[in-house]
């Protein structure tokens, strides 16, 4: 799903060394040594914004509340990042990362910040560099970093070349999402529990997201329906009262972690297009398993829908990857032709296009014996 992006992030954001300690980054960082002695690169540079930051905060655990931030990260030696506050604020930026030498990215002086370290490496030849994340960079600090560089290093693209973050959820990262998932069935619990007191889908989005601020969620992302399920819509300042059903997507983070929920309350009992789209979501899930096509559960689930259409919030996907990005890997088409790896964690969606409309979902665990189900949409049915 594709929400609003906050303006500013006030969410709770702390490197929870009981949770991720430093050796965790030490064994994240094995892959990614591993590829630049293939590559022959001395280090990586590694950027991410405060929109799309998966792989600087996996890799060095930081996540920029506001603009960007991109460590340097060499295969022998010290580590090094630039984060774009001023340096009013490093002391604290230095408590959200287990790299030592944080820079301020403000100011013209900071071209020159990476020099003494990039003069280990100057010779008779230029370097090559890997970069990950650079896809997202904006044009005009992309170009800031390569007159930085000059002609003494090549940047070559490593996103194709080593996977960062692993498909493969880490013992530790799976704790983490287990966390946002919990997090997110109270927020869920909230929402409905508001909306069956007054009937105001933009108000029941406010008392979840207050709740999940509450529990040191770092971002909330929602969307509601205003038109009984056709469409979803983020915050209006409507306030307007609704028949049922209540529609609505809700997105948590948490040190990192994104959990995401569809939500469908009737007021009454159940339509038939509710209880088949909770069928078709009991079928995928039982189909789960590593080495599934995400191709053939897309089928599944559009002929299992019949006669019913896939709702077209969902953009003919029934689901992908989730972790540190609210979008990992490959969404669950018809054309797709990835497959399920075991320890993938995955937001399953499905949606039925009727009258109004019904959205479902769940977040599940692939491992090596199925399914293992972290959080799924509430009843349909209102208590």
């Amino acid at each position: 799903m594709r929400t609003v992006q906050p303006c500013v992030t006030i969410g709770s954001y702390v490197w929870a060394q009981d949770r991720l300690p430093y050796d965790e980054f030490t064994l994240r960082l094995d892959a990614l040594r591993a590829a630049m002695d293939r590559n022959g690169w001395p280090a990586v540079l590694v950027y991410g914004d405060v929109r799309e930051h998966a792989a600087l905060a996996f890799l060095s655990s930081f996540i920029p509340r506001v603009r960007w931030g991109m460590a340097l990260l060499p295969r022998t030696g010290d580590a090094r990042l630039l984060c774009a506050m001023s340096t009013r604020d490093l002391p604290a930026m230095r408590t959200l990362t287990w790299i030592a030498d944080v820079r301020s990215g403000v100011g013209p002086e900071w071209v020159n910040a990476f020099d003494p370290w990039f003069e280990r490496f100057t010779g008779g030849q230029a370097q090559k560099l890997g970069t990950l994340g650079f896809d997202i960079m904006a044009p005009v600090l992309q170009a800031s970093v390569r007159r930085s560089l000059g002609e003494r290093f090549v940047l070559q693209r490593a996103d194709d070349v080593v996977a960062i973050p692993a498909r493969r959820k880490r013992p530790r990262e799976l704790t983490m999402i287990r966390a946002a998932c919990k997090l997110l069935e109270a927020t869920a619990e909230t929402f409905a529990e508001s909306w069956r007191g007054n009937h105001e889908p933009e108000t029941a989005a406010l008392d979840a997201e207050r709740v999940a601020r509450s529990l040191a969620a770092q971002d909330v992302r929602t969307l509601v329906s205003l038109d009984g399920g056709r469409t979803l819509v983020p915050f209006q300042g409507r306030f307007e009262k609704c028949a049922g059903p209540l529609v609505g997507y809700l997105a948590v983070k948490v040190l990192g972690y994104w959990a995401d929920l569809f939500v469908t309350v009737d007021d009454g009992s159940p339509t038939s297009a509710a209880r088949q789209t909770a069928t078709v979501l009991d079928a995928i899930i039982a189909n789960m398993r590593p080495g599934a096509r995400t191709d053939t559960l897309h089928a599944k689930a559009v002929g299992a829908l019949a006669p019913y259409k896939l709702h077209p919030v969902l953009g003919g996907s029934v689901g992908h990857g989730i972790g540190l990005s609210l979008h990992e890997g490959a969404e669950f088409r018809a054309s797709a032709d990835a497959t399920l790896v075991e320890d993938g964690v995955y937001t399953v969606q499905v949606g039925a296009a009727d009258a109004k409309g019904v959205l479902l979902s769940a977040i599940v665990r692939v491992a090596a014996t199925g399914a293992e189900v972290l959080v799924r949409s509430p009843s349909v049915a209102a208590d």
